[in-house]
């Protein structure tokens, strides 16, 4: 949303209703609050209209003849727009169950049609207050992309080659002093650290990219996990890798970087987990008709309650075998998944293992690709 700027679109089939509301929320006692009101007559005119220019905040109708509210709910969902606006649901029916799924499909608040019209206003400038904080968040997130990207090119780029250059030097002056080779190996596990901290940094601008830049295509999600299992099995010979292929597991759409980085980065954290052996278990399966679900189980060191709930948190590392992370792998594994409109989850016992379950969203497009084979 732009600082000064304030739209919002009210969406009903009954002309009435609809032009009432509109003038209500265009009339002289509104005027200082800077708002411009459009309408739409139905669920297709309202998405034609959001697609060309969101609108803020969207009044939307849920019993519309042809596609009714909820049916809008799902398109913005698909279309990639609803992270984009804030909706609220109306209805002459205000019964639970449809405030419940309202809701579940990603309204952000829902008022009865028999509420009086003043009471909206609350509500709607409820709206643009979260819509400001959205503006707000983005703007932080892309100064921190940029800062991201540039001390990570920076340290994993020049400084680096530069360093390792005049350490390798420094190992020829050193060659057999004993105390000096014991320095150089100190310094080359620092500076090790540091590359993969810059690599890190990368990743995290990565994952703060507009979604507009993506390079969007259809992966198979079986032969993108297959690869990077290969490669883990090559760092981590110590580990018994179980794959449990669900059927019916349809292309995902997405970036391939995005979600190979979300899923390495899993993978990884399982590896350190069993630094001594154990089994790994990668499962994939349908959830209903909305939902492609990837487990990731190891059988490594567990992680505490007490710890879990900070895990995807920038900067926390905090492993109980005394390995240490960058502490943004998880953080970029989370952003990654939620920028594909997923959602992950863990569960975990001391001793016993953990598990990272991975939800991404079935996606209509993918069915209208057909032949379901993957990008390359």
């Amino acid at each position: 949303m732009k600082q000064d700027e304030k739209k919002i679109l009210v969406v009903d089939d009954e002309a009435f209703f609809r032009e009432e509301v509109a003038d209500f929320l265009s009339s002289p006692r509104f005027a200082d609050r800077g708002w411009t009101v459009e309408t739409a007559a139905d669920g297709a005119e309202a998405l034609e209209k959001l697609e060309a220019d969101p609108a803020d905040v969207v009044l939307l109708d849920i019993n519309m003849p042809g596609m009714d509210g909820m049916e809008v709910l799902q398109q913005l969902q698909e279309r990639r727009l609803l992270d984009k606006v804030y909706v609220i649901m109306l209805s002459a029916y205000g019964v639970y169950e449809n405030v419940v799924e309202s809701m579940r499909r990603g309204a952000k608040d829902f008022v009865n049609k028999s509420e009086p019209l003043d009471q909206w206003v609350v509500r709607i400038e409820r709206g643009f207050e979260w819509q400001d904080l959205q503006w707000r968040k983005q703007r932080a997130e892309e100064e921190l992309r940029i800062l991201a990207r540039e001390v990570g090119h920076d340290i994993g780029g020049t400084t680096y080659f530069v360093l390792t250059q005049r350490v390798r030097a420094l190992a020829r002056l050193v060659e057999g002093n004993e105390e000096g080779e014991k320095s150089i190996q100190i310094i080359s596990q620092i500076l090790a650290r540091i590359k993969s901290l810059a690599d890190d940094l990368g990743q995290v601008a990565m994952a703060w990219d507009a979604k507009e830049t993506w390079h969007r295509e259809a992966l198979d999600l079986h032969r993108m996990l297959e690869r990077l299992l290969q490669e883990f099995a090559y760092g981590n010979p110590q580990v018994k890798i179980v794959r449990e292929w669900g059927e019916d597991i349809p292309p995902v759409q997405g970036s391939r970087p995005q979600l190979e980085r979300a899923f390495l980065n899993l993978l990884i954290n399982a590896g350190r987990a069993m630094p001594q052996g154990g089994t790994l278990t990668v499962r994939t399966r349908r959830e209903d008709n909305e939902w492609i679900a990837i487990d990731i189980t190891d059988t490594g060191v567990g992680i505490s309650p007490q710890v879990r709930e900070k895990i995807f948190r920038i900067g926390f590392s905090a492993w109980p075998n005394g390995i240490k992370g960058s502490g943004l792998g998880l953080y970029v594994s989370q952003k990654n998944i939620e920028n594909h409109g997923g959602q992950i989850e863990v569960k975990s016992e001391v001793g016993k293992g953990t598990t990272f379950t991975v939800r991404l969203p079935v996606s209509s497009e993918t069915h209208a690709n057909g032949d379901g084979k993957e990008s390359l």
